[in-house]
This record gives structure tokens, sequence and C-alpha cells, in this order.
């Protein structure tokens, strides 16, 4: 069954990126062919080659779609004067859903959650400088109004802080369930400390 969670410009393309992110729940990245994307994916191998250059371009793009939808979710959280603990609840909620049930419930989530290789990489650390970005722009909009109280001034540190915990809950979750209750908790935390 592929997984129907990423979007793209175009219905093929989001086609195989659901298709591969279901092959790489199944398999792993590294056991994963194209044949078996192609394969789940409904297409040939020369109609994946169409779109995509290799397997690792595959991921790249699957990345940089999750994190489009990471970053809308982050934005519509963290709108100006939400009440603190709602916002920082839907904001801790904002990288949970669908995919990441699928990534931290499959045999493979350690896997695919550390990779660290090429473009994938760096659209990595693009959308996670973009996600940290969203987080210091609200820390400090809601600092001058009034509405929290950020230790040091530091919005920055503040934001590192928030992602860093965020990464360790889901490097450390059972399971996808676990992440999510391990969250709340944090989001909980987190209102009670930037609270002024």
């Amino acid at each position: 069954m592929t997984l129907q969670l990423l979007p793209s410009a175009d219905e093929k393309s989001a086609r195989i990126l659901n298709a591969a992110l279901s092959v790489f729940a199944l398999y792993g990245y590294r056991r994963a062919s194209m044949e078996d994307i192609a394969k789940a994916a409904g297409m040939s191998r020369a109609a994946i080659y169409q779109h995509f250059r290799n397997k690792e371009d595959i991921l790249s793009h699957g990345v940089e779609a999750y994190f489009t939808v990471a970053l809308a979710a982050l934005k519509e959280a963290l709108r100006p004067g939400r009440p603190l603990r709602e916002a920082l609840q839907l904001a801790c909620a904002s990288g949970t859903g669908e995919l990441a049930e699928a990534l931290l419930d499959s045999p493979h989530g350690e896997e695919l959650l550390s990779m660290k290789s090429g473009e994938a990489e760096e659209e990595t650390r693009r959308g996670n400088e973009q996600i940290a970005a969203v987080w210091v722009s609200w820390l400090t909009d809601e600092a001058a109004a009034g509405r929290i109280y950020l230790p040091d001034g530091d919005a920055g540190r503040v934001a590192d802080a928030i992602i860093a915990g965020q990464h360790g809950l889901k490097m450390t979750a059972k399971n996808y369930r676990d992440y999510v209750a391990r969250l709340e908790i944090f989001a909980d935390l987190m209102a009670r400390g930037l609270t002024p």
C-alpha cells in the first residue's frame, strides 16, 4: 500500500515520492531499489528516471516536500497572539502527522531519521534553518508584545533548545504514539517556562 503524504508540483512526481516513502518505510533506504519504487508507483523504471535522477534525488525531493508541509503547519500554529500553551502544542504537533507516524512506526525509522548524505542532508539543513527562523521570529515578536518571557532575551538560543528537544524526543521515542505523548509534555513545560 502506497502512502499519500508528500505533495509535489505534478501528480506523477507526487506518486513517485509517496511510493518511495512507502518503500523506504518497508525496506529501509539502503535496501530499497529503484525497481521497488517503480513497482509501488505503478510505473516503469524508465518513467521514474524521467522525473528523478536516482534514489538520492527522490529522497532529497521527499525531504523538501516534508519541510514544505511542516513549515506551513508551523507558521499556522505560531500565529501572533495565539494563547501560549495552544501555540506551543500546535507548533510541536506541526512535525507530526501521518508522515512522522509512517517513519516512527517503521522498522527502519531510525535509519530514515538519522540519514545524512548528499542532497538530502543539504535539504534537511535548509529546512531546519527555515524552521528555526520561524521560531526565532515568533519568539522575538511575542516577547516584544509582552506575551512570553524570553530567557536572556535570546530568541535564537531558545529556538535552538526547542528544536533540539523535539529532535531528541523523536530519536528516543518508542513509536509514534510515544512521540506524540512526549511532545505534549514538552510543549506544556515550554509554556510554563515562557510564561511571563
